[in-house]
């Protein structure tokens, strides 16, 4: 019976564990149709998700997402898509943007950050 705990335990341990990635977008229901810009599609989302807490004179995490240039940065060093995408510590804290909306990224640096 002990040896049986312990086997299910490590099994449960192996199994439960996670780590943050950019996911597969596999399961998309509407594909993105048109040309991803700053100013039409990743600025709103910023506004929405981000900006009350990276913005102003002292942002979390020492970030500033208020402008196209701080957006492209923060995606082109790694942080922003991770964070976005981390399952574990997603940004925003509150749960990971629905799928649609963090594909926009993902087109948006396809596009070439066009900037509007």
């Amino acid at each position: 019976m002990k040896k049986q705990f312990l086997i299910s335990t490590f099994i449960f341990t192996l199994t439960s564990c996670t780590k943050g990635f950019i996911p597969e977008y596999t399961n998309i229901t509407e594909p993105v149709d048109s040309i991803i810009s700053y100013s039409s599609h990743i600025k709103p989302v910023i506004t929405q998700y981000c900006i009350s807490c990276h913005s102003g004179s002292s942002p979390q995490g020492n970030l500033n997402l208020i402008n196209y240039s701080q957006v492209r940065s923060a995606i082109e060093n790694n942080s922003l898509i991770q964070r976005v995408n981390d399952p574990i510590n997603p940004m925003p804290p509150s749960g990971l943007m629905p799928i649609q909306t963090r594909v926009l990224f993902d087109e948006w640096i396809k596009n070439g950050y066009l900037e509007d």
